[in-house]
């Protein structure tokens, strides 16, 4: 099974939430690694230190974090997955042609499942109420 992580949840497994036991515990039972593509990795370390701004998290907590993510990417808990700008952008538009008006997903989140769908992912990992719902509209399920 091909599964795709959008930040919510990835954020959670590196900085400690309301979410992260249920992230945490999702993994200990994923024995595949997790799709990656330099969108969703870039979002996922642009959100840790945007906790840190807001001054959610302690800076050392978010550099932890960063560190952490970085280091399971060397482990290979992830598959780095390739993918054009301009083909994300035009899937991502196709899926808000279909179906913004009726889910009110916003554009970032689209990019998460229009990322998953060109990966032929199948599982999808979000803790975004909104954005599940969509993903599993287009044919995702959707975990933890």
């Amino acid at each position: 099974m091909v599964t795709y992580a959008d930040s919510s949840f990835l954020v959670s497994t590196y900085i400690a939430d309301g979410k992260t036991v249920a992230a945490n515990h999702f993994l200990q039972r994923n024995s595949n690694p997790i799709l990656l593509t330099a969108f969703s990795k870039s979002e996922t370390q642009h959100a840790m230190r945007m906790l840190s701004f807001r001054e959610i998290v302690p800076h050392e907590v978010m550099a932890r974090g960063l560190l952490t993510f970085e280091q399971d990417q060397q482990k290979s808990l992830y598959e780095m997955f390739p993918l054009a700008a301009e083909d994300l952008f035009y899937k991502a538009s196709q899926l808000s042609h279909r179906h913004a008006l009726e889910s009110g997903v916003r554009y970032l989140d689209m990019l998460h499942i229009a990322a998953a769908l060109m990966a032929n992912a199948t599982r999808f990992l979000t803790f975004d109420g909104r954005q599940g719902k969509l993903a599993k509209a287009v044919g995702l399920q959707v975990k933890p």
